[in-house]
């Protein structure tokens, strides 16, 4: 399919769901790093998914007044002087011959432009509690507008938070969504492998950081989809390390959490390893009992089920396994009723994976029920126990392990399909893994 066609059908879909009136969807905005100097631009996600477009200082509108419907994007003009600077844009007039849109105008139209849109609706569907410079100028034109003598059409009487429409879209994936996000495993496959056969006794956590992001960018890969956590030893109790800057042990385990992005689309897999490529028997006992309630959720996840059904088959697996190792003496029941167990398994076992690492989607329906599963669900499934070295309450040969195993699960028709199923996992694929030449690896990947 024509990609154009698919933003096009995505932007038809959210004109039918919504009544009479305008909505309005702005790009994401530059952010200052330092002085002069911006952080990498990384578009808004609401906003590719009905456009495609990857231009900072633009803005779509979507107008629906009866039969009438029009597409407008708004973006910046061509400039050659400016495009020195910048880099090429694409310009109006060149939108209009590539996308399937029916109006184009320079961003500096947009408050001249955006009364005529506005007026005549009675509906105005914005992303309401993020207070940007386009949602601050509608305001300010529809109070304008409102306090004008001249009323001679229908106004906004009521304004509807868009993103109720847009993450209820994004729920479930389309074929081509799932494609891209296969395309980011393929990168993110081979990143775990070839640090799992980086990681030595000696080297710094920047190291295998540095080595990863390398391979998220191969061969016109787009990089790592969020800040990688690659988290050694005690450093691994600390569920979002950034810091990424320790040297690693002997004896250590390696937690990284990392994903590659293609064309928007994240990956999000957190693999646990021995930095000498071997589990100690201790080691080795608690990341059976972790990656025991991964695989019973992954094998009990099928449409009908919900993500908090999950995380409870999760939770009550784990806190059993806390028993087993002997770190507490209550029962299993006790554990999970009392709440005990989120001092060693404080998050929830899985989140919705798309555009956002986190994607934007909802968790309960109107009636404030779980969402159920259903095929082209897209999630991620990351159990974990986390026992930190200044815990003395903990056995002492348990201190400083910390440990999570995370996959990105499909749900199908009848099952579901684990995207990240080649990435090691068991305790004999890792440990042959680590044994493996890295080198060889990033030849394989070029």
């Amino acid at each position: 399919m024509n990609e154009q066609k698919i933003f096009s059908d995505r932007r038809l879909k959210l004109l039918n769901l919504m009544e009479d009136g305008v909505a309005v969807i702005a790009s994401n905005e530059l952010l200052t790093r330092s002085n002069d100097t911006e952080h990498p631009f990384r578009q808004n996600s609401n906003f590719y998914y009905f456009t495609g477009f990857l231009e900072t200082n633009s803005v779509l509108v979507l107008s629906k007044k009866g039969n009438d419907r029009k597409v407008t994007l708004f973006l910046e003009e061509k400039v050659p002087e400016m495009e020195l600077w910048t880099g090429k844009r694409l310009g109006p007039k060149e939108a209009l011959n590539m996308m399937i849109i029916d109006q184009a105008y320079p961003i500096e139209k947009f408050e001249q432009i955006m009364p005529e849109i506005i007026t005549g609706s009675k509906n105005l569907y914005i992303n309401g509690f993020d207070l940007n410079k386009t949602t601050k100028a509608i305001y300010q034109i529809t109070d304008k507008l409102w306090k004008s003598r001249k009323k001679s059409s229908y106004l906004p009487t009521k304004i509807h938070h868009l993103d109720y429409l847009t993450e209820n879209l994004r729920l479930v994936k389309e074929p081509i969504e799932v494609e891209y996000m296969k395309e980011a495993v393929k990168k993110t496959t081979l990143g775990h492998k070839i640090a799992m056969a980086k990681a030595k006794p000696g080297l710094n956590e920047r190291d295998i950081h540095a080595i990863m992001d390398y391979t998220f960018k191969m061969n016109l890969g787009d990089g790592p989809a969020y800040g990688m956590i690659v988290a050694s030893g005690d450093n691994a109790n600390v569920l979002h390390y950034i810091e990424n800057n320790s040297i690693l042990n002997d004896g250590d385990l390696l937690l990284i959490d990392a994903g590659a992005e293609h064309k928007l689309y994240a990956s999000d897999v957190t693999r646990t390893f021995p930095v000498n490529g071997k589990f100690t028997e201790i080691q080795a006992k608690v990341y059976n009992e972790v990656l025991k309630a991964q695989e019973l959720v992954i094998d009990s996840a099928k449409p009908g089920m919900s993500l908090s059904q999950l995380h409870e088959l999760a939770s009550k697996s784990l806190a059993q396994s806390l028993v087993d190792l002997g770190i507490l003496t209550e029962s299993a029941d006790i554990i999970y009723s009392s709440g005990k167990l989120k001092k060693y398994y404080p998050h929830g076992t899985g989140h919705w994976l798309g555009l956002d690492v986190h994607d934007q989607c909802p968790y309960l329906d109107d009636q404030c029920n779980d969402i159920k599963l259903k095929a082209g669900m897209v999630f991620t499934v990351e159990p974990g126990l986390y026992f930190p070295e200044d815990d003395t309450s903990i056995p002492q040969q348990f201190r400083g392990i910390g440990i999570r195993i995370e996959d990105d699960i499909l749900m199908t028709e009848k099952g579901n399909e684990n995207l990240t199923k080649d990435i090691p996992k068991t305790i004999e694929e890792i440990e042959l893994a680590c044994q493996a030449d890295y080198i060889e690896l990033l030849k394989s990947g070029i």
